[in-house]
C-alpha cells in the first residue's frame, strides 16, 4: 500500500488527487494552511473512504519546517512516504504586475515557488534516507511558456517550478 503526501489538498486538484488515491487503496496525508479547511476535507474524505488510511496536517508549506512537519506526520502514521506531490498553489487577481501589492507578490512566490522548493528538499532528503520514493511538482499556466495578461507573477512561479523539476530530475538521477 503506497503512502502519498499532497500539499494543498483540501480542495481543487489536490483534493481530487487525494480522493483518487484513497479510492485506489493508498494511504494519504492531506494538507492545507488552516486547520478548519483540513478538518472539512478530512470529514468529506472520511465519509467516502473511511479514516484508517487518511490523516490531515495543517501548516505553512512555504517554510522548510512546515514541510518537515508533513513528512514527520506521514512517517509517524504510515512508516514511509512513497509519493510526495507539491500541489499547493495560489493565483492572484488578473491585473498588471505593477498593480499587484508587494504582499500579494510575496505570497504567490512563497507558496507557489518556495513551497515547491522546500517541499522538494524535505521529500528528497527523506526519500534518500529511506532509499525510495517519487516526487511530483504540479505546474500550471506559464510552465509551458504561455503568456497571458494579468497573470505574470503566477506564470513566472509556474515557469520556475518547471525549471526546478527538470533540475531536480538531473540532480537526483541515479540516487535511488
Amino acid at each position: 500500500m503506497k503512502t502519498i503526501v499532497i500539499t494543498g489538498s483540501t480542495r481543487g486538484i489536490g483534493y481530487g488527487l487525494a480522493d483518487a488515491f484513497l479510492a485506489r487503496g493508498c494511504r494519504v496525508l492531506i494538507n492545507g494552511r488552516k486547520r478548519e479547511s483540513v478538518d472539512r476535507a478530512l470529514q468529506s474524505l472520511d465519509h467516502k473512504h473511511g479514516n484508517d488510511r487518511l490523516i490531515g496536517q495543517h501548516g505553512d508549506i512555504s517554510t522548510p519546517e512546515g514541510n518537515d512537519t508533513l513528512w514527520n506526520a506521514a512517517v509517524a502514521s504510515f512508516g514511509t512516504v512513497d509519493i510526495w506531490i507539491n500541489n499547493a498553489g495560489i493565483a492572484h487577481p488578473y491585473v498588471s504586475v505593477w498593480e499587484l501589492p508587494a504582499a500579494t507578490v510575496r505570497q504567490v512566490v512563497d507558496i507557489n515557488l518556495s513551497g515547491a522548493i522546500f517541499g522538494s528538499q524535505t521529500a528528497i532528503r527523506g526519500m534518500l534516507q529511506q532509499g525510495f520514493g517519487h516526487l511530483y511538482n504540479m505546474e500550471g499556466f506559464g510552465s509551458n511558456g504561455r503568456i497571458g495578461p494579468g497573470i505574470s507573477v503566477y506564470g513566472a512561479t509556474k515557469s520556475a517550478v518547471r525549471f526546478l523539476s527538470r533540475s531536480l530530475a538531473r540532480e537526483t538521477q541515479g540516487t535511488a
